[in-house]
C-alpha cells in the first residue's frame, strides 16, 4: 500500500473531470472569501469595529492550528493568536493592493510563534498582558531578574511619575470595559488564568473567552494608545 502511495504522488495521474470541476469550486470559494475579507478589511479601516471582529471569529481557529503546530502549547497558541489578531488591526492601513488577509495575517502569527518559541527557549518568555500592562500587584517582583533591584535603585522620579500616570490610565481604560470584558482580561492578565480555566470559571466556551479578551485588548490598545508610544 505504501509503495502504491508512493507512486502516484512521483507519478500523478491526469486528474479526472470531477476533481477538475471540485477544484475549481475551490477555487471560486477563496475567491469569495478574499472578495468578502476585501470588504472586511475595508470596512475595519473606516472605524469599524465588528467588522475586524468578523474577521477574527472567522479566522481565530484555523490561525490557532497553524501556530499550536509551531509551539505544541495550547495556551502559548492561544496567546500568539491574541497578539496576532491585535498587531493585524494596528496594521491594517498597510494592506494594501492585492496583499489577501489571511496569508498576510498567518505570516504575522507564524514570525509571532517562532519568536515565543526563541523566547521560551532562552527562558525570558513575556506574554502580551504582562509586558503591556503588569500583571497585578506583584507583577514587577514576579518578573524580576538579577541586577534588577540595582537598576530599581537608579530609577528617576521622573520615570517613577511616568509609571504612576500609566497605572491611573490603564485603571481608567480598564473602568470603561464592559464587565464581561473586564473580567476577562483581569482573570488573564493579573490571575494568570489559562483560557480553560477561564472558560471553566465564567461558564462559557473557549472561543468566548478568546473573542472577549480579543475585545478587552483591541479596546485598551485604542484607550491606552497615548501612554504606550515609546514603551517597549
Amino acid at each position: 500500500m505504501r509503495q502504491n502511495c508512493e507512486a502516484t504522488m512521483n507519478k500523478p495521474s491526469a486528474p479526472a473531470s470531477n476533481d477538475r470541476n471540485e477544484a475549481g469550486d475551490a477555487d471560486a470559494g477563496h475567491a469569495a472569501d478574499d472578495r468578502e475579507d476585501g470588504l472586511l478589511v475595508e470596512r475595519a479601516v473606516g472605524g469599524d469595529g465588528e467588522a475586524f471582529e468578523a474577521l477574527f471569529t472567522k479566522y481565530r481557529q484555523r490561525l490557532f492550528g497553524v501556530v499550536w503546530r509551531v509551539l505544541k502549547n495550547e495556551d502559548a497558541a492561544l496567546d500568539v493568536v491574541q497578539d496576532a489578531f491585535v498587531k493585524a488591526y494596528q496594521g491594517l492601513d498597510q494592506l494594501r493592493g492585492e496583499t489577501r488577509f489571511y496569508p498576510w495575517l498567518r505570516r504575522i502569527a507564524v514570525n509571532q510563534a517562532i519568536d515565543r518559541l526563541r523566547h521560551i527557549r532562552r527562558g525570558v518568555e513575556v506574554g502580551f498582558d504582562e509586558a503591556q500592562y503588569g500583571a497585578g500587584e506583584n507583577a514587577d517582583a514576579d518578573r524580576a531578574r538579577p541586577g534588577d533591584a540595582d537598576r530599581a535603585e537608579r530609577e528617576s522620579p521622573v520615570r517613577a511619575a511616568e509609571l504612576g500616570e500609566f497605572s491611573a490610565a490603564l485603571q481608567g481604560a480598564l473602568d470603561q470595559l464592559s464587565d464581561t470584558h473586564r473580567s476577562v482580561f483581569v482573570l488573564h492578565a493579573a490571575e494568570g488564568m489559562t483560557y480553560r480555566e477561564i472558560a471553566e470559571a465564567l461558564g462559557c466556551n473557549i472561543g468566548t473567552v478568546m473573542s472577549r479578551l480579543f475585545y478587552a485588548r483591541k479596546k485598551l490598545q485604542e484607550l491606552l494608545a497615548p501612554h504606550l508610544e515609546g514603551r517597549g
